[in-house]
């Protein structure tokens, strides 16, 4: 088997451009040679989905370059992932698998979004319909993150189905102790797209909730929030910015951080939030961070965030706000154990586990 691999890297950096480049650079190592084509169609985190006329052109040398590799390195088999619940995004898929799925003696799906099966029942023409099946059906393997995420790819009919958890490097540093002192404030982190969806200004309502439940005063909230992000559009900007004008001791907001930054952050704080409720989420890649530097996880009932995370964590039922609160309430009361939550990453969720995973995975096709 040789592997073309048919998508995006980073920029712009998100867990499925991460993961992309994890699979290229980590399986020659595991036995199987890859050839990558760089679908760079997106130009940020904002732009990722949407429809943009240039994005054609791009597109359609991607393909040429793609169909140029196999013919040049002999490659058998196409990799690609898949499109969320996004008109734009479908079309895309079409129009690339049309043009090079014909070429190839396989195909791998990875389905590292959600919700494109729904998304055709509900929103999509039969046309669409017909072409989605017809284009995108009997895979010869689609992986899924989680058995819980295995829908998308059973309404494609694919030959094989294998779960396959993401994976990430290892901090490799000794977590900290996260014992409040005296008189300092329990520090929420938020670490994500910087939107409704995902849940940044529902952790902002559940700290400040927090805050006035335990009767902190403004100036020395008894929680405080940190995010950090891109945000998708202006107007979720704006807003952040005038909560953070008006609570300045409780919420921050840090930027887009990476590196060393990042792992400061996961190193000073004393939880995760992530309240999402993002169409097409999958795994999040910012859980297994978390749970990397044993950072405890405050988080909703979602996707595969419930196969993802230990019995430690925390998970609240979707738009409840007063269960979130409480969650960040009792967390500060009574933390987990020291080192479960990182147990929990080493057992399941290294690159090297990922990687070895993934390549017994194609070497049964």
């Amino acid at each position: 088997m040789k592997l073309l691999v048919l998508a995006q890297i980073p920029p712009p950096l998100h867990g499925q451009s991460l993961m992309v480049q994890t699979l290229v650079e980590g399986l020659p190592a595991h036995g199987i040679p890859v050839q990558h084509v760089n679908l760079a169609l997106s130009r940020d985190a904002a732009d990722i989905g949407r429809a943009r006329p240039s994005k054609v052109i791009v597109l359609f040398a991607a393909c040429m370059h793609a169909l140029a590799a196999r013919r040049r390195d002999g490659c058998d088999t196409l990799y690609y992932v898949p499109a969320p619940g996004k008109r734009g995004a479908l079309w895309r898929d079409l129009f690339a698998m049309l043009l090079c799925r014909p070429f190839f003696k396989r195909l791998v799906l990875h389905w590292h979004a959600a919700g494109l099966a729904s998304w055709l029942d509900e929103e999509g023409n039969a046309f669409e319909r017909f072409l989605a099946k017809r284009l995108l059906g009997r895979a010869d393997v689609s992986i899924i993150l989680s058995e819980s995420l295995q829908t998308d790819a059973l309404a494609f009919n694919p030959r094989n189905i294998a779960v396959v958890p993401n994976g990430i490097a290892d901090p490799d540093d000794t977590p900290p102790a996260r014992k409040l002192a005296d008189g300092q404030p329990f520090q929420v982190l938020f670490l994500s797209l910087c939107s409704e969806e995902k849940g940044l200004f529902a952790a902002a309502s559940a700290v400040l909730a927090a805050n006035r439940a335990a009767g902190a005063p403004r100036d020395a909230p008894r929680f405080t929030l940190v995010a950090a992000g891109s945000f998708p559009d202006p107007a979720a900007a704006s807003l952040f910015a005038e909560l953070c004008r008006q609570f300045p001791a409780t919420l921050r907001y840090a930027g887009q951080v990476q590196g060393a930054e990042k792992a400061n952050l996961l190193r000073q704080s004393h939880c995760l939030c992530l309240p999402t409720t993002y169409p097409a989420e999958g795994q999040p890649l910012v859980l297994l961070e978390a749970m990397a530097h044993d950072l405890p996880i405050v988080a909703t009932r979602w996707a595969a965030i419930p196969d993802t995370v230990p019995p430690e964590a925390i998970l609240v039922a979707p738009g409840n706000a007063d269960a979130l609160a409480a969650a960040l309430t009792r967390l500060r009361q009574n933390p987990p154990p020291a080192g479960a939550f990182r147990r929990h990453y080493l057992a399941r969720f290294t690159t090297e586990r990922h990687l070895a995973t993934l390549a017994a995975t194609l070497r049964a096709l």
